[in-house]
């Protein structure tokens, strides 16, 4: 977002603050979807699921690269927020249903190195679109020629392999989840779930203003700045490969907890270096904080439950895009007050020192249950 926010702003003809304030569709739908994820998975598969939600994804990125009304912007963001959220619970509730344990964790984890390696390839993608006075929403487009490769994949996978059911211990078919499962609740579960909301808040307002805050503190251009975020997330894909190994042999919370004090730490240097070189070195810092964070969180908070479920994952879902959700428009408040987009990393500093407090908060509500430590669960194997 931070990299085509300039353009599109230019595109649309709207001030910067505005463009930004605009991609709170997206955020906020992604948070209504995952709220939908608590129901629309008791009444469909995850194979319907995902494959409605794909094919409304690439229809809603032909509307937002071909309209040129910046209201039915929003519009289209929503859509594609809403649809693409609903792919990310039922993706996850996938894994959840097949590894257990470490494997599980390993596996949650690993889904960040693939963020992490879109992210890259992204940031090299924008800055070359961008550089080439290319449409802000061309980038769109590689994202939907994927989702075409996507959905082939789901066409041929099999969705009938069987999974086991919590309450009789019988093999089921991948039917809707709530036929399964009774979901667990405690307040370990909902602590972390609240750090989660915070920790995203702080990262997605980063993206959306870091950029910017480069271009403008040293006063240089967009490639310096794309350079910046191509770093972050450089380092957030080693970073997530070498955490899907830890994550295999040591207790993720601790992982966990590495992550977070690193990205407040890099973010304070951030707001108070002076050096264009050292600057882009904190760019590798930040991305590795950031690396495996989310599914990180993901693996600690059900570690808290027996047995997970949709609900379960639904929950942290909701509360990763409710704090990616706020981002944009909090942070746009914040630098509208001030009329300093220095003052959005400021604002992002003072939340990752809040994440630090519920983090510390949620070691003393609850302890994780004990999990297996099973490679796979044999009957879906």
């Amino acid at each position: 977002m931070g990299l085509i926010i300039p353009s599109a702003a230019t595109h649309f003809d709207v001030e910067i603050t505005a463009m930004a304030s605009q991609f709170t569709w997206f955020t906020g739908a992604v948070f209504v979807g995952y709220i939908l994820s608590f129901v629309v998975f008791d009444k469909f598969s995850i194979k319907q699921v995902l494959i409605t939600a794909y094919i409304t994804c690439i229809a809603a990125i032909l509307l937002i690269h071909f309209t040129q009304d910046f209201t039915m912007l929003a519009v289209w963001f929503a859509v594609f927020g809403v649809a693409i959220s609903l792919v990310a619970c039922g993706s996850s509730t996938l894994i959840t249903q097949i590894w257990e344990g470490k494997a599980r964790q390993t596996v949650l984890v690993a889904q960040d190195a693939l963020f992490n390696g879109g992210g890259v390839i992204f940031s090299m993608t924008a800055t070359w679109f961008a550089a080439g006075m290319f449409q802000f929403s061309s980038t769109y487009l590689v994202v939907a020629g994927i989702i075409i490769c996507t959905l082939g994949m789901i066409f041929t996978a099999n969705f009938d392999r069987e999974i086991i059911s919590t309450e009789s211990g019988s093999s089921q078919v991948n039917t809707p989840e709530a036929e399964l499962i009774k979901t667990q609740w405690n307040l370990g579960i909902i602590m972390v779930g609240i750090s989660l909301m915070l920790f995203m808040l702080a990262k997605i307002a980063m993206f959306i203003w870091a950029p910017q805050f480069v271009e403008q503190k040293f006063e240089v251009g967009g490639a310096v700045s794309g350079e910046f975020m191509s770093n972050v997330f450089t380092a957030a894909l080693i970073g997530s490969l070498a955490g899907t190994w830890l994550a295999s042999r040591m207790n993720v919370k601790y992982l966990l907890y590495i992550f977070v004090l690193v990205s407040t730490v890099s973010v304070w240097l951030l707001t108070s270096t002076d050096d264009i070189e050292l600057m882009l070195l904190l760019a590798f810092a930040y991305g590795i904080s950031i690396s495996a964070t989310f599914n990180a969180y993901m693996a600690y908070a059900l570690s808290f439950v027996a047995i997970p479920t949709h609900r379960n994952i639904a929950y942290m879902l909701v509360m990763s895009a409710l704090g990616s959700s706020l981002a944009p428009v909090s942070s746009s408040m914040a630098v509208d007050l001030t009329g300093d987009i220095a003052d959005a990393l400021l604002f992002c500093l003072g939340i990752l020192v809040l994440v630090v407090f519920t983090l510390g908060i949620s070691e003393f509500l609850s302890k994780p249950v004990a999990q297996t430590t099973a490679g796979t669960n044999p009957e879906a194997s």
